[in-house]
């Protein structure tokens, strides 16, 4: 009898261990499984989202692009360090959209005050500056204006080769970028429509008008991006600058 029931003991003890054996199983199965929905949610957290990127239109400005995208032309700024002037960008470059959260240089800082003073005037009246077609053809007649007597502007910078290019014009129109407010002052014809011979203006900058095709300028400078003596040629919208004819 001893021995039977020993026997059914065993049995029974054999029976829990094997059953305890799966359930114990079953049981890491279950934890290990959880572990591996937890790491990987974690990491789809931790996953950074991708650069967003804006091609640069005809006519845009960074302004316009920041307001498209519910930032700052100042965060987009600081974000890109291939612009060098937040009011100089070119169609078909690329710039980077900054997160929300990103930390990011204080490049805008770094300019000048008086660039920094340029890029804001313009933000905030902005730069509606349209016609242009048929009548951009007709070229400026040059006429002397006020005193024109040589070339009393810093050699090499933008102003210096305006006057260059625009011996008639006066030598008492201050910085690039404050020219067509005062030719204005002084009843020298200023507009939105572009003309070969004209002087093209932006904040902080002037160029010569050589050329003009549809909606486009070729326009000749020097000081370009700051650089002093620094020849260049382009081609950008029309409505990228305020005329001085």
């Amino acid at each position: 009898m001893q021995s039977k029931f020993g026997l059914v003991a065993l049995s029974v003890m054999a029976t829990l261990v094997l059953f305890g054996g799966d359930v114990a199983e079953a049981k890491s199965e279950k934890t290990d499984k959880k572990a591996t929905e937890d790491t990987s949610v974690v990491a789809k957290k931790e996953e950074k989202p991708k650069p967003v990127y804006v091609t640069i239109k005809p006519g845009d400005s960074l302004a316009a692009i920041a307001e498209s995208k519910n930032t700052s032309y100042v965060r987009i700024f600081n974000a890109n360090d291939k612009i060098t002037n937040p009011d100089m960008i070119y169609p078909g470059d690329k710039v980077r959209i900054p997160t929300e959260d990103e930390e990011l240089p204080d490049r805008f800082s770094e300019l000048t005050p008086a660039v920094q003073a340029q890029v804001v005037a313009a933000d905030t009246v902005g730069q509606a500056i349209g016609q242009t077609g048929a009548a951009a053809a007709q070229p400026v007649q040059h006429m002397a204006r006020g005193s024109s007597a040589g070339n009393t502007y810093a050699y090499g910078w933008c102003t210096w080769y305006a006057k260059q290019m625009r011996p008639d014009l006066p030598n008492n129109l201050g910085n690039g970028g404050s020219w067509a407010a005062n030719a204005a002052a002084q009843g020298i014809p200023t507009g939105s429509t572009p003309r070969v011979g004209a002087i093209a203006e932006q904040p902080g900058h002037v160029a010569y008008v050589e050329a003009v095709n549809g909606g486009m300028v070729t326009v000749s400078e020097m000081g370009y991006n700051y650089t002093q003596g620094q020849f260049n040629r382009r081609t950008v919208p029309a409505s990228s600058f305020y005329y001085i004819y």
